[in-house]
């Protein structure tokens, strides 16, 4: 059997292209989302389930204990940017703490069971700085950015636990171009990356032999501008 690479958020944006790029780059991959697969790469198998609830969580969990005796990784992917108030930061504390916290546990034990293996945290460039218009948002990843620590020490050294934090990487389809250039003003340097920073980081991660709990941030500078 295989060992493949679990990736949560994977059907649309950067999640779907880092999906389909390791898959091309050889390695298995567990696409696991709330909808419907999109992908149809030979090399990517699919689970439906909302990360929000646990009972799904577990019976992902159990899918993924009866079919792998390893996992190769897990990367926690699935993200969602919503306003303040209550019910979102319950929401959103849900999908990047609970959901990473909950996999991560349960599924120890296959990870440690192969040669190599991550954990990859994607987090967000405001989870060190924070963020007047969506708090819940940053301090949400900010949580998950400091679970990247813990389990790095926990799992060492036979799996490597480390976070990816990107700033604008592309445009929210609805955003308006006064939007945008206000947006791109914000980092050094001043344009839409796309995906492939957040793809290469994970690339350069899945090859290292000498980094856990550590955070790489690929903003474009953005720490570095005032406004």
């Amino acid at each position: 059997m295989t060992s493949p690479i679990l990736i949560t958020g994977t059907n649309k944006r950067v999640g779907q292209q880092l999906a389909e790029r390791l898959a091309e780059s050889g390695f298995d991959v567990l696409a696991v989302n709330r909808s419907p697969a999109t992908s149809q790469h030979p090399r990517i198998s699919h689970f439906q389930a909302d990360l929000r609830s646990t009972a799904d969580r577990e019976a992902l969990i159990a899918f993924v204990r009866g079919r792998y005796t390893a996992l190769r990784g897990i990367i926690h992917n699935a993200s969602l940017w919503l306003d303040d108030d209550l019910d979102n930061l319950t929401t959103m504390f849900k999908i990047h703490v609970e959901a990473p916290y909950h996999l991560n546990f349960e599924l120890g034990e296959l990870l440690q069971n192969g040669a190599k293996a991550d954990i990859i945290h994607i987090c967000d460039e405001s989870s060190s700085r924070g963020s007047k218009g969506h708090v819940a948002y940053a301090a949400t990843k900010a949580a998950l950015q400091n679970m990247t620590l813990s389990f790095a020490a926990m799992y060492a050294p036979a799996v490597h636990v480390n976070a990816i934090s990107p700033g604008l990487l592309i445009f929210k389809e609805d955003g308006d171009q006064a939007y945008q250039a206000k947006a791109l003003q914000k980092a050094l340097l001043s344009f839409e990356p796309g995906a492939e920073p957040l793809i290469k980081a994970v690339l350069y991660l899945l090859d290292s032999d000498y980094s856990t709990g550590s955070n790489i941030v690929i903003n474009g500078g953005r720490h570095l501008r005032k406004n």
